[in-house]
């Protein structure tokens, strides 16, 4: 039994990944085409936390920091995929709100 309650959360929480990473996309292809001054807006921020990483001697010293190196893109991918959990967190938990809401 609990074998099988813990494949349900993983199926959930692999379910609420998948959506996640599928409004982010979203987010990522509409910002890129319409709305350039955010897409620019986030990539330049993006570049600066990179930057400034990339001269904290501690940092260097103790990661394998040319693996890490030129991940802007990507990092400001993941914040619009972040953006997209929370959007979706913030629908789901909505949604099971009203539909306790509308059972009692």
């Amino acid at each position: 039994m609990l074998l099988l309650r813990l494949f349900g959360v993983t199926l959930i929480g692999f379910w609420r990944l998948i959506i996640g990473i599928i409004l982010g996309t979203i987010l990522y292809i509409y910002c890129f085409l319409y709305q350039e001054q955010i897409y620019t807006s986030v990539h330049t921020a993006s570049r600066i936390v990179i930057d400034w990483i990339d001269h904290q001697p501690y940092i260097l010293a103790y990661a394998k920091w040319f693996e890490l190196l030129k991940i802007d893109d990507k990092l400001a991918f993941a914040l619009y995929v972040l953006f997209g959990r929370l959007a979706w967190m913030l629908i789901e938990s909505s949604w099971h709100f009203l539909l306790r809401k509308s059972t009692r």
